[in-house]
């Protein structure tokens, strides 16, 4: 099990996807779940390895999603007990399982490094890369005619504008640097793809104008409100090497920023898809249980009851009992 999930946290390394790694790291017998324990969440939901199962395993998941997004570790506590201490990095919940054991799980997000996709082969582009490549991102470059002569510590580089090729956009931000060189086309092809962060250089002017082209050439006005131009952080950079400095600041600040709910802190409408898309597969698959608030697999719950025309799910007897008496409590109809 561990040379398998080993393989698969590689996997996804390697291919720039965000995950989560759950270890358990204390126990109080009984529970199936043992110290050294350890679990790879994905950003769909999917849990790959061994944590627990009933009630843990639907914790550890809700939980696991919820720090992916915060890029902030958290360190969850199942006890018979439960508790209310809740913070940033910390949080209780009740042990409803029939072990009636204690367990800890330490929650820890991998974010891989970001993508860097440079689009021109200006000054500023040169620069860019090669200060990119020094802060440990994986940079690739398109600009007619370009080779890894130009790009040296580029991880690849094309003589064309084809963002078809990625595959996995997570942690992916293009930089429009062509100066004058098929900057429209550029810009609308980086605008087509589901990347949350495309940048122009650009004067303001040379940015309406774009922007302008934009319109006329189909893209929502949404989107196009989402274009960084001018981009980079007010430096007063003169220099190309000064403008890298603050294109590259401005895409670091981003990467590090603790996303909001809408999945984005840009709110891009791409990227709110992508998670109502997640949130829909959890739904489908766990209830939570609305007295202990633990999330409930549909497939194996203790009970099930109608209530309002919907269906209640329940991880134990006493969440039951305790929604029967009072209803009205727990869910407002």
């Amino acid at each position: 099990m561990f040379n398998e999930l080993a393989l698969q946290i590689e996997k996804h390394l390697a291919n720039g996807s965000n995950f989560a790694i759950a270890q358990v790291v204390d126990r109080i017998a009984p529970s199936s779940g043992k110290v050294g324990d350890k679990a790879l969440i994905l950003e769909t939901g999917e849990l790959i390895g061994w944590i627990g199962g009933g009630c843990v395993r639907g914790i550890v998941i809700k939980e696991a999603l919820d720090v992916i997004k915060s890029k902030r570790y958290r360190r969850v506590r199942i006890s018979p007990e439960g508790g209310t201490r809740s913070t940033a990095t910390f949080k209780e919940y009740v042990m409803s399982c029939q072990s009636k054991g204690t367990l800890e799980i330490m929650i820890e997000p991998v974010i891989p490094q970001p993508e860097l996709i440079v689009v021109g082969k200006s000054n500023i582009a040169r620069k860019l890369v090669q200060m990119a490549s020094a802060a440990d991102f994986r940079v690739s470059v398109m600009a007619t005619d370009a080779d890894l002569l130009m790009f040296p510590s580029a991880n690849s580089v094309s003589d064309k504008v084809d963002f078809s090729t990625f595959k996995n956009l997570t942690n992916t931000y293009i930089i429009i640097t062509t100066q004058g060189e098929d900057d429209e086309l550029s810009v609308k092809k980086a605008l087509e793809t589901s990347v949350n962060y495309v940048g122009f250089v650009a004067s303001a002017k040379k940015a309406e104008d774009i922007k302008t082209y934009l319109t006329n050439a189909g893209i929502s006005d949404a989107r196009i409100s989402e274009l960084r131009s001018p981009v980079g952080l007010d430096i007063n950079a003169k220099l190309a090497s000064e403008v890298a400095i603050s294109i590259l600041a401005e895409v670091i600040d981003d990467f590090r920023k603790e996303k909001t709910s809408s999945g984005s802190c840009c709110g891009s409408s791409k990227s709110s898809k992508t998670e109502a898309d997640v949130n829909n597969q959890f739904n489908e698959e766990y209830y939570i249980n609305p007295v202990c608030n633990v999330p409930v697999s549909k497939k194996n719950p203790k009970h099930i009851i109608e209530y309002a025309g919907d269906k209640v799910y329940f991880c134990c007897d006493g969440c039951k009992v305790s929604f029967e008496n009072d209803p009205g409590k727990y869910i407002k109809v």
